[in-house]
C-alpha cells in the first residue's frame, strides 16, 4: 500500500493534488503558451466573431467582387464581394467543432479500449489488436468519403467518421502503458487485496494515464481540424462559412491573381491546427510522454 500511495502521490503532483502549481508549470513552456494563445484566439473568433467582425460574412455585394486588400477590406473580398477578413475570423467554427468533438471521441474510445485490453489481455486483446491493424490500414480520407457518400455530409457523420479511424493509435499507446503499469507492485497489492478488475482499471490505471490522454488529445484535435478542412475542400462542407470551403472556392481564381482569397483562410487553418499541436507538444515535454 505504500507503493500504491507513492504512485498516487506522483500522479497528484502531475495532474491531481497540486493542480494550480502543475498548470502554472505547463504554461511556462513556450510551446504550450504559444499554442494556447493561438487556439484560444481562433476558437473565440470562430464562435463569437460574428458579433464583432466588420462585415456580415455572408453578405453578397457583386460590385465589390475581387477587391484586393485595402483599408476598407483588410483581407480583400471574394468572388461575390464578401469580406475575406470576416469569413476568416468566423470560418473556423465547423473545423474546431469537429476537431474538439472527434478528439474527445478518440480519447474516450482509444483510451478505454487500450487500458481494458492491456489489463485483461488474452483473447480480447488479440481480437482488438487485429481489428486495430485493419483500421490503421484504411486510408482516412477515402474511408470518410465513402461514409459521407452513404450517410450524407452532416456534422455528426463527419465527427463519427474521423473519430472512428483515429482511436486505434491511442489504443496501442495506452495498451503498452497498461502492460507496464499492471506489473507494478501497487497493482499486485490491489489484486491480492481482492480489488476487482473494474476498480483497478478506473481507480488506478486510467488516472495514471491521464497525461497520455491529454497529450494525444491535442494531436487528435489538430489532425481532425485538417481532415475536416480537407473534406470541405473536396466539396463535403456542412457550412458555407468554413476555411476548407473558402479554399475550395478560391482555387479557381488564383490564376487571375486573387491570391488573398486562398492565403488568409489557409493561414488561419494552419495556425489553428498548429496551436493545438503546440499545446500537445508542451504537455509532452512536461510529462515526458
Amino acid at each position: 500500500m505504500v507503493l500504491q500511495n507513492a504512485s498516487a502521490g506522483k500522479f497528484g503532483r502531475v495532474f491531481g493534488g497540486d493542480t494550480l502549481h502543475s498548470w502554472l508549470f505547463y504554461i511556462k513552456t513556450p510551446e504550450f503558451i504559444t499554442g494556447l494563445a493561438i487556439a484560444l484566439f481562433f476558437t473565440v473568433s470562430s464562435f463569437l466573431g460574428v458579433y464583432f467582425v466588420p462585415y456580415d460574412p455572408n453578405a453578397i455585394n457583386l460590385s465589390n467582387s475581387f477587391l484586393g486588400p485595402s483599408m476598407t477590406h483588410l483581407f480583400g473580398t471574394d468572388y461575390v464581394g464578401r469580406d475575406v477578413l470576416s469569413r476568416t475570423l468566423v470560418g473556423g467554427r465547423v473545423s474546431i467543432e469537429v476537431g474538439i468533438s472527434a478528439g474527445l471521441l478518440v480519447v474516450l474510445i482509444g483510451g478505454t479500449v487500450g487500458v481494458v485490453t492491456g489489463y485483461y489481455g488474452n483473447v480480447l486483446d488479440m481480437a482488438v489488436q487485429r481489428s486495430v491493424d485493419v483500421i490503421l490500414a484504411i486510408p482516412t480520407i477515402v474511408f470518410v468519403l465513402v461514409l459521407l457518400s452513404i450517410f450524407g455530409s452532416s456534422l455528426l457523420v463527419i465527427i463519427l467518421a474521423v473519430g472512428a479511424l483515429a482511436w486505434p493509435s491511442l489504443a496501442r499507446i495506452t495498451r503498452a502503458e497498461t502492460l507496464s503499469l499492471k506489473e507494478r507492485e501497487f497493482i499486485h497489492a490491489e489484486v491480492l487485496a481482492g480489488a476487482s478488475g473494474a476498480h483497478i482499471v478506473f481507480r488506478h490505471l486510467i488516472p495514471n494515464e491521464i497525461s497520455t490522454f491529454a497529450v494525444y488529445s491535442g494531436l487528435a484535435i489538430s489532425n481532425a481540424i485538417l481532415v475536416q478542412a480537407a473534406l470541405a475542400y473536396l466539396g463535403f462542407a456542412s457550412s458555407s462559412v468554413s476555411w476548407g470551403f473558402d479554399l475550395f472556392m478560391a482555387q479557381q481564381y488564383i490564376i487571375r491573381g486573387s491570391w488573398w482569397m486562398m492565403l488568409f483562410p489557409g493561414i488561419a487553418l494552419t495556425l489553428t491546427s498548429l496551436g493545438f499541436y503546440l499545446m500537445s507538444e508542451g504537455l509532452r515535454r512536461v510529462t515526458g510522454k
